[in-house]
């Protein structure tokens, strides 16, 4: 049965197999983005298969033929009024793609095309991640550093353990998007599908999930102090956001994913709010194919 409900941003097939796909399609937009309303909507979606003991597994995929999610809202980023407009925007994403992460059935994220920034969060928040083959190539990365931002909903937590160091330090910190090839070999999704082949979606959600790498002290020891070198040679334009980056990081190694998770936050709404970001996303939405796209 599918829900044909076309001014929501998700949508339901509910599959007789047990196999839910959640639909991420919002109206009037040429591309997906997380804002507050997709968050809360999403949020709901969520709890109808926590509610539902039937549901066997879950694929998440974009309505829109530009891709799967180009990120975070950043009009609210850059209209809101204060810290705490920002904070609780941003923890309401945390709080939504945890519960994602919780879910009891299997996920995954069937990424296409533009999959950046919140969009490459919301796939991290699944169990597996595969790519569609699709006319639009695969551009999937953590881009918020070039605005003068950091990740705020995971990147910075999951990429490392998920990926060899260097690989989840150079999304983290220069935010060059990677296409499908550099993904796969890296670990950040698994194998490209074709539309036609529905059965090897559905086969994605019983499949291992990827083991997690190393994250202590002792396996990065020289990580962090290879990518501060690698800052020093390379001219960026917000050093500020790279630095709150590793911060987080040498959080976590130290205190755990909670206090890092907390340092994060609070580094992005500061960052947020300052004059630099705000000015790098008012020439962001100023950019043409930007324009054309809004």
């Amino acid at each position: 049965m599918t829900d044909e409900a076309r001014d929501t941003a998700w949508r339901w097939d509910r599959g007789g197999d047990g196999v839910w796909t959640l639909w991420f399609d919002q109206p009037g937009r040429d591309r997906n983005v997380l804002d507050r309303p997709a968050l809360d909507e999403l949020d709901e979606r969520l709890a109808e298969v926590e509610g539902d003991c039937g549901v066997q597994g879950v694929l998440i995929r974009s309505g829109k033929a530009s891709g799967f999610c180009a990120g975070t809202d950043l009009q609210l980023l850059h209209d809101a009024k204060s810290n705490a407009e920002v904070e609780a925007y941003v923890r309401r994403g945390l709080d939504v793609l945890d519960r994602l992460m919780r879910l009891g059935p299997a996920t995954t994220a069937v990424v296409h095309g533009v999959c950046l920034g919140g969009g490459l969060e919301l796939a991290l928040a699944c169990r597996h991640r595969a790519a569609l083959a699709s006319s639009a190539p695969l551009l999937l990365g953590t881009p918020e550093c070039r605005l003068g931002l950091i990740p705020g909903w995971g990147a910075i937590e999951h990429l490392p353990r998920l990926l060899a160091p260097r690989d989840a330090l150079d999304l983290l910190l220069f935010g060059n998007p990677i296409g499908f090839l550099q993904a796969r070999s890296q670990g950040v999704v698994s194998k490209l599908i074709s539309a036609d082949e529905p059965e090897r979606l559905i086969e994605t959600l019983s499949a291992e999930a990827p083991a997690e790498r190393p994250f202590d002290a002792e396996s990065w020891a020289g990580e962090l102090d290879f990518a501060r070198d690698k800052l020093e040679r390379h001219s960026i334009d917000y050093p500020e956001a790279q630095a709150a980056i590793l911060e987080v990081l040498e959080t976590d190694l130290a205190g755990g994913r909670e206090v890092a998770r907390e340092v994060a936050v609070a580094r992005l709404v500061a960052l947020a709010r300052g004059e630099s970001a705000r000015e790098a996303i008012e020439d962001y939405f100023h950019r043409p194919a930007v324009k054309d796209q809004r």
